[in-house]
């Protein structure tokens, strides 16, 4: 079972429920060779690693080890008791073409020897084979799933999907593994692809594997075990690794990093801080024998890949996932054309609406982020006057910067170069208020604009643009003196009308006819709206941190009369009186929602009958609430009073 805490683009912070043990996830398992451990696992732990992966194939080879671990547990046999995971034989069937061994029969050794998490003998498919016999593969492969599932016992089994590098049969593979009973899907057959630095290629399997499969279930990526790769794989929506590199690398003298590996002779200081690194010298790790430099290579290797693991929880903690996978990109030009490709496809259904970390614009890249396309598929739900006016960027708020604001007759917005186009009226609303750019612009970022704000002044009869925004060529009228359109933004028609436009954009149109009819804002001591009321009832409150609608029980029952389920979770039957009472909606209790209900939006909970019940914040968009079993939907935040 697995529930979802936090999340950034398609990363997540999650908890695996394996045999009483609570799992967090990303999480990296080091390879244990079961018949040569070079590093304890329970040292392992005590690093941070709270389960590894051993190779439950080598141990029924071996006559003693069998015996052993029959008789006393795999746990037992590692001295471990930590998360045990045993793969199948499946990477020696890829090695040497044999295992000798049946798929039934290794599933069921898994399971006997108290295996956390067993794994069925796929057929793993190298890439670039022919279609063919990658068709064969699959097929065999699905085969050997569905006769594996009713062995499993209590232990979590992973049904793998394999499909070379076939993008179609990536997608029918997932389709139907992903409609068998499997607690975790791997994605098989990418290592080489990794060790080739293919990484678009990797982009491309993973992404065509991902979307296809249940999202209730963690994914694993089989043999990602360099820390370069971490930040990209949680963002495409991995949960699980598992890493041989420490060791692998250690034998051959390197030295692991966030974003490479160095040469051992080539270093005069580790770049590194860990005990290993704090201890040496590289001149007195390269003089000690093979074994013992081997020994202490592999305990830093290990080292590296957990900080970068908890690098990459941080930041999907405080959304910011999406500026480390650029960082790390900038390592290598392979990582940079895997981050162009994956940001090509559609995330924004699983990206948060607001996050604790602002936007960074860090290169061309950014641009192509699910914040920015998600922002100007909003700005149709915004109601628009018949005149445009464009004005350059400036320090935010942009309304204090130039003492304006839209009005009844003139829609003022800003040109920006991260988001394009930025109306006054919602620009605290989160990533606009919150972003940050260097104050040169690149050529993409003026073509980026010069596109959008060329496709929003048709929307417009007329068009008038600041002279210092010639640049972009728009027809319309230049003008240089902006005292033309200053205003008040007090004005109860600009706030109407920032109100509106606000509730539009968060909720979809429409919702500012309905949440701010005949409202008055309150104003904070920072000069911005923070309460808006109607006579002497709140309405709703405005974020400050992000400008969100925080709505009260009073103004959701105002968006209710929206149609039906727009920005409603439907609680079941069974749940609806603890939900009355302000507890938080359990997915498992979710009967139905708004399909365009993205995570952290703020949501009005419901019965079946429609009658309001509370509001508060998704954690999970749509489809996850109909996927997930286990963890919260919606954090009630003001229950029905």
């Amino acid at each position: 079972m697995f529930e979802l805490k936090y999340r950034d683009a398609m990363g997540r912070i999650g908890v695996l429920h394996v045999k009483g043990q609570k799992i967090e996830t990303p999480l990296l398992l080091p390879v244990i060779n079961p018949s040569a451990q070079q590093i304890a696992p329970d040292e392992m732990k005590k690093m941070g690693f709270p389960g590894v992966i051993t190779n439950a194939y080598i141990i029924k080879q071996d006559a003693s080890l069998c015996e052993r671990a029959l008789k006393k547990g795999v746990h037992k046999l590692l001295d471990f008791d930590g998360l045990v995971m045993t793969d199948s034989g499946s990477y020696q069937l890829y090695e040497y073409g044999r295992v000798d061994v049946g798929p039934g029969e290794i599933v069921e050794f898994q399971r006997d020897i108290g295996s956390d998490i067993g794994v069925i003998l796929d057929i793993p498919s190298p890439p670039d084979i022919d279609i063919e016999a990658a068709e064969r593969d699959v097929a065999e492969t699905l085969k050997r799933a569905k006769e594996s599932i009713p062995l499993k016992g209590d232990m979590l089994l992973c049904g793998t999907i394999q499909g070379s590098t076939h993008p179609g049969l990536r997608e029918r593979a997932a389709k139907e593994m992903g409609g068998l009973d499997f607690d975790i899907y791997p994605i098989g057959g990418v290592v080489p692809l990794m060790a080739d630095y293919r990484f678009k290629d990797l982009a491309e399997v993973v992404m065509r594997t991902k979307k296809y499969l249940p999202p209730e279930k963690p994914v694993h990526l089989f043999g990602c075990g360099h820390p370069m790769i971490f930040a990209l794989a949680c963002a495409m929506g991995c949960d699980v690794f598992d890493s041989a590199a420490y060791a692998l690398y250690a034998k051959d003298g390197r030295y692991i990093i966030a974003s490479g590996t160095l040469k051992l002779k080539e270093l005069r200081e580790f770049p590194c801080s860990c005990r290993i690194c704090s201890d040496n010298t590289p001149k007195e790790v390269l003089g000690l024998d093979e074994s013992d430099r081997t020994d202490l290579l592999s305990r830093h290797n290990l080292y590296a890949s957990i900080e970068e693991i908890k690098r990459v929880k941080q930041s999907i903690y405080e959304g910011s996932l999406l500026e480390l996978v650029e960082k790390q990109s900038g390592s290598h030009p392979y990582l940079l054309d895997a981050l162009r490709h994956f940001l090509s496809y559609n995330i924004e259904h699983g990206n948060p609406v607001t996050k604790r970390s602002a936007f960074f614009y860090t290169g061309a890249e950014s641009l192509l982020r699910p914040e920015v396309k998600r922002h100007n598929l909003r700005l149709d739900e915004i109601e628009k006057g018949e005149t445009l006016v464009f004005l350059p960027d400036a320090k935010k708020p942009y309304s204090k910067a130039y003492d304006t604001a839209s009005t009844p007759e003139h829609h003022v917005c800003i040109a920006s170069p991260v988001f394009g186009i930025i109306p006054l009226e919602i620009e605290e609303v989160y990533p606009l208020g919150q972003h940050e750019r260097p104050e040169e612009l690149d050529m993409e970022q003026v073509e980026f604009l010069i596109t959008l704000a060329g496709m929003y002044a048709k929307k417009f009869k007329k068009v008038m643009v600041h002279k210092d925004l010639d640049f972009l060529g728009i027809e319309g009228e230049l003008f240089n003196d902006i005292s033309d359109f200053r205003t008040d933004r007090r004005a109860s028609e600009n706030v109407e009308l920032k109100l509106r436009a606000i509730a539009d954009y968060q909720f979809g149109r429409g919702a500012g006819n309905v949440l701010m009819r005949g409202v008055e804002a309150g104003w904070a001591r920072t000069d911005r709206i923070r309460r808006i009321y109607h006579g002497n009832d709140l309405i709703a409150t405005l974020r400050a941190s992000d400008g969100s609608i925080i709505l009260t029980p009073k103004g959701a029952k105002r968006l209710l009369e929206l149609p039906f389920p727009r920005n409603r979770v439907v609680v079941s039957e069974d749940a609806v009186e603890f939900v009355r009472e302000g507890k938080s909606v359990f997915a498992r209790f979710v009967a139905d929602s708004d399909p365009e209900i993205r995570p952290y939006q703020e949501v009005i909970a419901v019965s079946e009958e429609d009658e309001f019940l509370g509001t508060g914040r998704a954690l999970l968009n749509a489809e996850e609430m109909r996927s997930f079993k286990k963890g919260v939907a919606v954090k009630i935040r003001h229950k029905n009073k």
